[in-house]
């Protein structure tokens, strides 16, 4: 199924020449107040949200058939002759490796009985040499049901490219990268049954906190590193709620990590308001007409009343039903990851084979009897229920009662998330900075061509231009200045 998504400002946005007033100004304290399930309090009334679509909307991409990781259904077999691979010349990976190596480790953690899910640790500059003093950043894909051991390790920041090429801006250089294929079932990761898929943010971001405690049990060394955790779309959403359970952890002394900070990109942090924002974009982008544009403006409306109801299955099956509107209203094909590009399908498919062919059967780690694939429908389906519930109270909790360093970032071009939606819910969190941000100066990154962004306090917010959802590898200048700031004088949480 194609991409997706439509919105208009909200209420309380900026955008909509509305009267919002930033929340009174809060003081922070040592105190870490618990967050409730579902970003709410008992007694509160809805704060924006998430909103989630079918696999193939949230991030631009076709439905596909679902990929069974699971063993008890898996019969896939590698053919062995790929197996040859791993000695021959005839493996441009391996080819690209031996022009550059860099040194890598990969591994399954059993993070509940039966439930596998893998990281692949690049060590800084391709050595292990004193690479422990050089920041880590884990990497939290997005989807959900996308691997990261594709998307973010050949599509945006890992060494080497979807054509197995060497990567000109890696995050690699100076930098130590985790890339975790997450919930259970996606990428390399696997359950031996479907029962243990994930079906909440909780537990995915539970699942997480474990494979992240093992790989620090492992790689002592690391403790000490400053460590930052960078989410992108979905990976975004579950950031600040991972990012609260990592410092409840270390507080309570059940875990040694130099926690620094977050990098929120593209981020599906509140659901209303990027919903809200779809159609206006669309339309004055001359992309849907004014009757289009009418009749998923009501959708739009009605979705944000249900989301405020915390009706999130009702407004889930309308958001299917606007991004449908919208895809064949439009007359044309939509690529709801960068308006100005094609839809990378292609480029996604041939990775695949790529990477079964050539990646897998060099990774001794990997469980071979089943077929890589980039995206999971099974995955994505199971956290269904998850895809409208909000994460900005986790958001807020640690703006409030933490030091942790936060990057929240965004394409100009990106209608899975438009800009105006993102620059809506961040002026909108309540903290005590609030009032500093509204009223920060805008700045230039790395010249007014790449966008600007301000600061208040810890919180850091970038307009990128010239990128769509994938900042790292539409805009990767902006990027690095982003990567730079935020590993600048991080505080010690």
């Amino acid at each position: 199924m194609p991409p997706r998504r439509s919105t208009r400002p909200p209420e309380g946005g900026y955008f909509g020449g509305n009267a919002y007033r930033p929340p009174a100004v809060l003081e922070p304290t040592d105190y870490l107040k618990p967050v409730h399930e579902g970003g709410y309090e008992p007694h509160m009334t809805y704060r924006p949200g998430l909103v989630g679509a079918p696999i193939g909307h949230v991030i631009g991409l076709p439905q596909v058939k679902p990929t069974r990781h699971y063993l008890e259904t898996t019969q896939k077999k590698l053919n062995n002759a790929n197996h040859n691979y791993v000695h021959t010349k005839q493996n441009p990976y391996l080819e690209a490796l031996r022009n550059k190596p860099w040194k890598s480790i990969q591994k399954y953690v059993e993070v509940r009985p039966g439930a596998h899910l893998f990281y692949w640790l690049y060590y800084a500059d391709g050595t292990i040499v004193e690479a422990d003093r050089k920041p880590l950043i884990i990497w939290i894909q997005g989807g959900p049901g996308l691997a990261a051991t594709a998307l973010a390790n050949f599509a945006e920041i890992g060494p080497l490219t979807m054509d197995m090429r060497p990567r000109n801006h890696t995050w690699v250089n100076g930098r130590n990268l985790l890339l975790i294929d997450h919930p259970v079932g996606t990428g390399f990761s696997y359950a031996e049954s479907k029962s243990l898929l994930v079906k909440t943010d909780k537990d995915a971001a539970k699942d997480l906190l474990r494979v992240i405690k093992e790989f620090l049990k492992t790689h002592k060394e690391f403790r000490k590193t400053p460590t930052y955790l960078f989410g992108q779309s979905y990976g975004g959403k579950l950031c600040p709620r991972l990012g609260y359970y990592l410092h409840t952890a270390i507080r309570n002394k059940r875990l040694k990590m130099n926690f620094r900070g977050i990098g929120i990109g593209s981020g599906w942090v509140d659901p209303k308001q990027s919903t809200l924002v779809q159609p206006d974009y669309l339309y004055h982008m001359g992309i849907i007409d004014v009757s289009t544009y009418t009749k998923t403006m009501k959708i739009a409306k009605k979705m944000s009343y249900l989301i405020e109801k915390k009706e999130y299955a009702t407004a889930e099956k309308l958001d299917d039903t606007m991004f449908n509107v919208l895809n064949v209203e439009a007359g044309m094909e939509i690529n709801f990851n960068n308006i100005n590009q094609p839809n990378p399908y292609n480029d996604l498919d041939d990775l695949k084979i790529k990477v079964n062919k050539y990646v897998k059967p060099t990774l001794l780690e990997v469980n071979q009897t089943f077929v890589w694939n980039y995206i999971s429908d099974e995955v994505f389906n199971s956290l269904r229920e998850s895809f409208l519930v909000p994460s900005t109270k986790y958001l807020e909790t640690l703006l409030n009662h933490t030091n942790l360093k936060i990057a929240v970032y965004n394409g100009n071009l990106d209608i899975v998330t438009p800009l105006a939606g993102a620059t809506n819910w961040v002026h909108a969190l309540k903290w005590h900075g609030t009032r500093e941000l509204l009223n920060a100066e805008r700045k230039p990154i790395r010249g007014i061509k790449n966008g600007f962004f301000k600061v208040a306090k810890q919180l850091s917010y970038w307009t990128v231009f010239g990128s769509g959802h994938w900042v790292p590898e539409d805009n990767p200048v902006a990027m690095e200045h982003i990567l730079e700031y935020m590993m600048e004088q991080s505080p010690q949480n």
